[in-house]
């Protein structure tokens, strides 16, 4: 069998959907498996499923493909040649991953029922996707529809292929794909500062003037690559960050953590090991969630109180509640007197 799967988009969209892959992998080893995504997701692929063929796309202009008629001949055209049995589209897919689906030659497509995808009626199995329900479980009943061998329950991705640091602290990842998605920096700043006075503390380093604020005993780190950041987060006893790709990561990985959630919907909340998490969502705000359940809306939709469900979250009630977690979770040291 030879399949070809399209996963092109963002990190934490890719680090849900890693167990269909390494599952079919393992289920299947003589299958010539083609996994096309971004490339900012490909060495997710590349060390943790090393049989796996890696295709890499940029995620905008792959989407876009349809607006320039020459780049979308030329994928169409490669895509041809590949030849393919099956063709698995996540839940996310674009309508030009639903055309090279279909032109690959594949005799069995399978992917989500969307109703806004207008090239959708080219795939041959289009599967009713509850968009309410967790992305890992909504691209896993897609796969299973394919491949029914897959067991019932999704599991965490295995991620040991990319080992783990030992620095043992608190990691604060104050980054995301979208602005709109984080905490302001400089209450990380602020929050990082006074954790630091207890517990060691890594920051990976976003490479702003607000982070110069940072003293000196907080350890500063730049993963210049996938791997480097999966150990540092592995070899941490606690995760503090927006909702974004690392946190997935942490969440794969069961790391324990506070969590912005910010304007993201309960389908984008940690899928493995759930309670220990602290998400910080505010139940009084009514435009919380803003996004909606099949795609982000990019920008803020509250112009009353902009960025309220982020700006809401002092630096001292995040405090509270990291030392409270950090006490609840019995996997960090127990806080200082008077912390």
């Amino acid at each position: 069998m030879r399949l070809l799967i399209f996963k092109v988009n963002q990190l934490g969209d890719n680090v849900v959907f890693l167990p269909v892959v390494q599952q079919i992998a393992r289920l299947h080893p003589d299958w010539q498996i083609t996994v096309c995504t971004s490339p900012i997701a490909a060495p997710l692929y590349h060390t943790a499923c090393p049989s796996v063929r890696v295709l890499e796309f940029a995620t905008k202009p792959f989407n876009d493909a349809w607006k320039h008629p020459l780049t979308l001949a030329r994928l169409v055209a490669q895509f041809s040649q590949l030849r393919h049995d099956a063709c698995l589209l996540s839940n996310d897919q674009s309508n030009v991953a639903h055309l090279l689906a279909r032109v690959c030659g594949a005799r069995q497509t399978v992917g989500p029922l969307i109703q806004d995808r207008h090239l959708g009626g080219l795939l041959h199995h289009r599967v009713p996707v509850d968009f309410t329900l967790p992305d890992a479980w909504q691209n896993w009943q897609i796969a299973r529809h394919l491949v029914t061998e897959l067991p019932a329950r999704v599991p965490p991705p295995d991620l040991s292929a990319f080992g783990r640091s030992k620095h043992g602290g608190i990691f604060i990842h104050a980054g995301a794909s979208r602005d709109y998605k984080k905490w302001p920096l400089e209450h990380y700043v602020d929050l990082a500062t006074r954790l630091s006075a207890h517990v060691p503390i890594v920051w990976m380093d976003q490479g702003l003037p607000e982070e110069q604020a940072l003293p000196a005993k907080v350890q500063r780190v730049k993963a210049s690559t996938l791997g480097e950041l999966i150990r540092q987060i592995a070899g941490s006893r606690f995760f503090i960050g927006n909702n974004s790709g690392p946190m997935n990561l942490a969440s794969a990985l069961g790391i324990p953590g506070l969590i912005f959630n910010g304007p993201s919907t309960a389908a984008w909340d940690p899928y493995w090991h759930r309670a220990r998490f602290d998400l910080l969502r505010d139940p009084d705000l009514p435009c919380q969630p803003c996004d909606l359940p099949t795609r982000p809306v990019n920008a803020c939709q509250n112009q009353t109180e902009p960025m309220a469900c982020m700006k809401r979250w002092t630096v001292e009630r995040v405090h509270e509640r990291v030392l409270q977690k950090w006490a609840e979770s019995g996997l960090l040291p127990a806080p200082p007197q008077g912390a």
